[in-house]
């Protein structure tokens, strides 16, 4: 379906109803995750540069589209154009028209060598333009435009951040349906699409979380601890704590804080009040430096479960035991400031390394198995045993 440039332009100029509370602006993924620092300092760059240029530079552009047979886009003007645009009706429109006319020009002549939809979408994440970003994925002029996970990736945490959540599923939806890449399942997409049905908070995004995950894990691709951890509280919030004990289960990484707080929640619905003393007892009595007491930190949604709980037995010993435990908390300042949410929801703000990635405890190999993102199955063949090259389009392809 082709969608207009005006088209673009009255969506984001109309105010976006929205359904959610306005509390804090979150997003899940940092500037130099999703090269949008780089992109700002290209942006000062280019601005300096141009100067007062720019704006004859833009009206030469322009007049390419004045006429019936509008002239060849280059990449470098296409470049240049993506970096200068300011929040303006007429920057933006030429942006898209640009886009439009050197997806044409690049599929009839069968070549390119710079991918323009990350760093396009990154001027519309820094211009805050969720609807027009919406409506450019939805622009078959523009299909193949955004076939990168990065794309995919910026314009989901924009969603998330503008508190779209259906709308990153319904975008984690259409990228499923391409299968870029030999897979449907790329593992910062899931985060944010499991992060988006956590915040939906509905019986609906619930059961599409667990499918997701069910469906990524039967196909071998991991699941990350961040995602899991959504999925977990989820299942708490929907009174399945046995659901959010095993997805719990999946991940090494036990002693995070969000992975321990809601491990906990979990047993205090499930009434295993011992199980959670024995963790408290863990946090109480373990010596760690202050630097790395953030892990051993207790939420008082947390807190409050176990009061719950304490409450529903009539257990009077438990409970003097738990108000102990309690003071002891405090004095150590093993209570956490900040909110389960909070924590679920900080932004990761830098890559992982190889050895903070997440281990799936039973992907691969069956359960008891190990499956480590970096791990490459040697090929058996007539010439020998070789491993594959493994390239995965990231956010770094774009940057020059």
């Amino acid at each position: 379906r082709h969608v207009s440039a005006s088209a673009i332009l009255s969506s984001i100029s109309k105010s976006c109803i929205l359904s959610f509370k306005t509390q804090n602006v979150r997003h899940l993924y940092g500037s130099a995750v999703l090269g949008l620092d780089k992109y700002l300092e290209q942006r000062e760059k280019m601005k300096h540069q141009f100067g007062d240029a720019k704006e004859k530079f833009f009206q030469r552009i322009s007049q390419y589209f004045n006429t019936d047979t509008p002239g060849m886009v280059f990449t470098e003007d296409l470049k240049h154009v993506a970096y200068l645009c300011e929040d303006k009706d007429s920057d933006i429109e030429l942006v898209v028209k640009m886009m439009k006319r050197f997806n044409q020009q690049n599929k009839e002549l069968r070549f390119g060598t710079f991918v323009f939809g990350p760093v396009v979408l990154r001027l519309f994440y820094h211009l805050k333009k969720p609807d027009a970003v919406l409506q450019l994925f939805k622009d078959q002029e523009l299909d193949g435009f955004f076939d990168q996970f990065s794309s995919y990736q910026i314009a989901m945490d924009l969603l998330f951040k503008e508190q779209r959540y259906q709308d990153v599923v319904d975008i984690f939806n259409s990228m499923q349906q391409k299968q870029l890449y030999g897979t449907k399942y790329p593992r910062e997409c899931v985060v944010l699409a499991l992060g988006a049905c956590y915040k939906l908070n509905t019986r609906e995004s619930y059961e599409y979380a667990l499918k997701l995950i069910h469906d990524a894990r039967s196909v071998g691709a991991l699941v990350l601890r961040k995602g899991l951890a959504f999925a977990a509280m989820l299942a708490v919030n929907h009174n399945e704590p046995k659901v959010a004990m095993e997805l719990l289960a999946l991940t090494a990484q036990l002693s995070y804080i969000t992975v321990r707080n809601i491990r906990m929640m979990a047993l205090a619905d499930l009434d295993r009040v011992d199980d959670v003393f024995l963790t408290l007892r863990s946090i109480i009595h373990q010596d760690v430096p202050v630097q790395s007491r953030m892990e051993q930190q207790v939420c008082q949604q947390t807190v409050d479960k176990v009061d719950e709980c304490l409450l529903r037995l009539g257990d009077k010993e438990k409970t003097h035991i738990f108000e102990q435990m309690k003071r002891a908390l405090r004095e150590n300042n093993h209570l956490c400031p900040q909110s389960l949410d909070d924590l679920l929801c900080q932004p990761l703000l830098t890559r992982p390394t190889p050895k903070d990635r997440d281990v799936d405890r039973t992907a691969g190999s069956g359960v008891g198995g190990t499956y480590t993102s970096g791990y490459r199955a040697p090929i058996r063949g007539a010439s020998g045993v070789r491993y594959p090259v493994r390239h995965r389009q990231g956010l770094g392809d774009v940057d020059e």
